[in-house]
């Protein structure tokens, strides 16, 4: 008896082992099957990593190579319109002024959508006035074709006057008066010896500008700012310039009869020219500064009969 319980206990620790074995093996597959899972996962997602960032180094590309072609197109419209514009430019006659027009409106066009292009537009309308509109010694000041007056026109609205030299308007004689150009930019230019009566230029900008012999009687200038300007012998009779920036101006025999001086500054230490006499029969108020030396009208002296404003 002793001997089958012994066999017994024998057979059933050697089935408990067996089992025991088995259930390791089990465990250790199960462990490989969860290990398999995770790598193929691993390996799924650098998978997709890497063919997105495929994805996306191609997509950039596209895109890069898509706008270098639409950038290259572009400069060949910008580069076509212009060559057209100035060919437009150039057509002469009396009945091709239709046509002059449509390009000076077309490099404005130009001007304003593409900076960069702007000095080369300037440019080419500035030596369309200076050969259209030339000086003439012994001549007077006659009146500015349309197109020169439209050139000039889009010259002083330009998008970014400060962003280039002052316009080059040298040996020109410029007769344009009435000329509307609100906030205009006109600094630093050589209008001399032209006729610019009755412009409307409020709030311009006019520093350096020199109008030496020229004419601005009856000239709407509230608010523009003249500072350093060279009015030597410039007519302003009847001239509009409450509130003007006047400083630093050189006076010297300029005509300001009937000027409207209300509020306006001509201080500055380099102001010369200015006379007491000059101021006469201009209309200043106690808003107006005058530098050292000069003394303001009498009140309401403007209003005089002597001091009524004549064409010449």
């Amino acid at each position: 008896m002793e001997r089958i319980r012994k066999q017994l206990r024998l057979s059933r620790t050697s089935r408990t082992r067996r089992l025991d074995s088995m259930d390791s093996r089990f465990d250790r597959w199960q462990s490989g099957t969860a290990i398999a899972g995770i790598l193929s996962v691993l390996l799924v997602g650098i998978g997709l990593v890497l063919t997105n960032d495929f994805n996306r180094d191609q997509l950039k590309l596209q895109q890069r190579t898509a706008q270098e072609q639409q950038d290259l197109a572009l400069k060949g419209q910008r580069a076509d319109r212009f060559v057209q514009a100035v060919d437009q430019l150039g057509q002469e006659g009396e009945d091709k002024l239709g046509v002059r027009l449509g390009g000076i409106y077309a490099l404005e066009a130009l001007m304003n959508e593409f900076r960069a292009d702007e000095n080369v537009v300037i440019e080419v309308l500035c030596a369309f006035v200076r050969s259209h509109a030339p000086y003439k010694k012994g001549g007077g000041i006659g009146d500015a074709t349309q197109d020169v007056r439209s050139a000039v026109t889009v010259l002083g609205r330009r998008p970014d006057p400060d962003a280039h030299l002052a316009l080059d308007f040298t040996n020109t004689m410029l007769g344009l008066d009435r000329l509307t150009v609100p906030d205009a930019s006109f600094r630093g230019a050589d209008l001399s010896i032209g006729d610019f009566s009755d412009a409307v230029l409020p709030r311009a900008d006019l520093r350096e500008a020199s109008f030496r012999y020229s004419y601005l009687d009856g000239a709407e200038l509230r608010g523009a700012n003249l500072e350093d300007a060279y009015l030597y012998g410039t007519k302003l009779r009847g001239a509009i310039l409450p509130g003007a920036n006047l400083r630093n101006v050189d006076f010297s025999e300029a005509v300001l009869t009937g000027a409207d001086l209300t509020g306006a500054d001509l201080t500055g230490p380099r102001t010369k020219g200015l006379t007491t006499a000059q101021l006469a029969c201009a209309k200043v108020d106690a808003a107006t500064r005058l530098p050292a030396g000069v003394s303001p009208p009498a009140p309401d002296a403007w209003k005089q009969k002597k001091c009524a404003v004549e064409d010449d």
